[in-house]
């Protein structure tokens, strides 16, 4: 069972880092256009940084924290556990990465010149997802402390 299970997670986090890496060329490809392309002048101008700072720094970071928690999760699996406090903490952390993260890319038209911040769904949404999968593994970590200092 662990060995099946070892292995899809090795599968899993395989895939993770490879498109990671992928989104993190593409992000940074993708800011060197909106670079190049962008109307850069005064109006906005802090903002118009700030986004695509944000853009290119959050991208990275959530892309990193996914692979970070795949890895980190593969060697817990390998031992035969599955919850630890580590991969908890990249679940609370990686929350407000991720709406700080869509709240850029969903601002990124304020590079081109359209004059309005925007907010959408999608950039509370999956941020609110991603603190209840954080508060169920906090749980299971819980669960499992208390598991073993029973046993």
């Amino acid at each position: 069972m662990k060995t099946n299970l070892s292995k899809r997670m090795s599968v899993v986090t395989g895939l993770v880092i490879f498109f990671g890496v992928f989104n993190i060329l593409y992000t940074l490809a993708e800011a060197k256009i909106w670079i190049d392309h962008g109307r850069w002048d005064e109006e906005w101008y802090v903002w118009k940084v700030l986004i695509l700072s944000g853009c290119i720094l959050f991208g990275i970071a959530i892309n990193v924290l996914a692979m970070v928690f795949m890895l980190h999760s593969v060697k817990l699996i390998k031992r035969g556990e599955f919850f630890s406090k580590f991969n908890a903490y990249t679940l609370w952390w990686s929350a407000p990465i991720c709406f700080l993260y869509n709240l850029s890319i969903a601002n990124l038209p304020i590079i081109n010149g359209f004059p309005r911040i925007i907010l959408k769904a999608d950039t509370f949404l999956f941020p609110l997802l991603l603190i209840g999968v954080a508060m169920i593994y906090s749980a299971g970590v819980r669960l499992s402390e208390e598991n073993r200092l029973t046993v």
